[in-house]
């Protein structure tokens, strides 16, 4: 039967052919399954695993260029980094970085990329044209998560092993401040109005706000067990919490928490899409993308993914 109506039905089947494509709806998020060894392309409008990519070397970390064109995969069993080609889903080429690369971010012109190199402590400036490494800044010890303010002059890391997150002068490469936070820091997040940044401190279970400006400690939040990484949308702050298998939600002015939730079990990467409304979280142990509500503070839907799923960064992009 469905042989016939395909037939019977050409431009229908043909349209919506066209419509499955991975660029073809709105948000996309790109995730990373590093048990799997493979990136999963998710149409986030409909909750659907689209496509899947090999990925070798275990890939941890993802970024995607602001007009969703490319995504970058860091890949730290295979000391590199992986180029994709989101418009046609494939793998495009690689650069050899060295190290062990891990926490990755895109200028927000596209390029340069930034690495976090666990074990150099520092941070590689890459070329995604050239395809080579042209540069690094001096991070912390084991600089982790990387964030990229909205201009571009400033990039962030939360170094782990040094308690403390590095700023540094993206034109300059020199270090504009170092400041101490929690105990383990190993996602960083630069707020939407770029005022605030939040580090998950995995080692004391609390997330640090310090002010993008002034370079000061403005809070210190407690949250749940072993917190991971951070995203904000709309006056909250999301944190997912390992251990916990929770996402912990906090009010953004104040610290006050406003809910605790499950979305699965081992949550690690978190991002927001691009009206705000909703959070997507993979679950490691699940094998699961969950999908929050930012308004009425639930969860409204899933989809499995590869095995061992991390998503570490921002890992959703507008359709290319």
């Amino acid at each position: 039967m469905r042989r016939v109506a395909a037939i019977a039905a050409p431009a229908a089947f043909a349209a919506a052919l066209f419509w499955s494509l991975p660029g073809m709806a709105g948000d996309i998020a790109y995730v990373t399954s590093q048990e799997a060894g493979e990136l999963a392309f998710v149409d986030l409008d409909a909750m659907a695993v689209t496509k899947t990519l090999v990925i070798p070397g275990k890939p941890a970390g993802i970024a995607v260029s602001a007009d969703g064109s490319r995504a970058y995969v860091s890949r730290p069993e295979d000391k590199a980094i992986s180029i994709v080609d989101t418009a046609r889903g494939e793998t495009i080429g690689e650069i050899a970085t060295g190290g062990g690369p891990l926490g990755i971010a895109v200028h927000p012109s596209g390029s340069p990329v930034y690495v976090a190199d666990w074990f150099s402590h520092s941070l590689l400036v890459v070329d995604p044209e050239a395809r080579k490494v042209v540069g690094s800044f001096e991070t912390g010890e084991s600089p982790s998560g990387v964030a990229v303010s909205a201009d571009g002059a400033v990039v962030v890391t939360a170094d782990r092993d040094s308690n403390q997150l590095s700023f540094i002068d993206t034109a300059t490469g020199a270090a504009i401040a170092r400041v101490p936070v929690g105990e383990r820091p190993f996602g960083v997040t630069i707020s939407q109005d770029g005022t605030r940044v939040y580090s998950a401190n995995v080692g004391s279970d609390d997330v640090s706000v310090v002010d993008m400006a002034s370079h000061e400690l403005i809070a210190t939040v407690p949250v749940g067990s072993h917190p991971y990484a951070v995203a904000e949308s709309r006056g909250k702050v999301f944190v997912t919490d390992q251990y916990g298998s929770t996402v912990t939600v906090f009010e953004a002015a104040s610290g006050t928490r406003l809910a605790q939730l499950e979305t699965g079990e081992y949550p690690e990467g978190i991002d927001v899409g691009a009206d705000g409304r909703f959070l997507y979280v993979a679950n490691w142990f699940d094998n699961t993308l969950s999908k929050i509500d930012a308004e009425t503070l639930e969860v409204v839907g899933a989809v499995e993914v590869g095995d061992g799923p991390r998503a570490f960064g921002e890992f959703i992009g507008p359709s290319p």
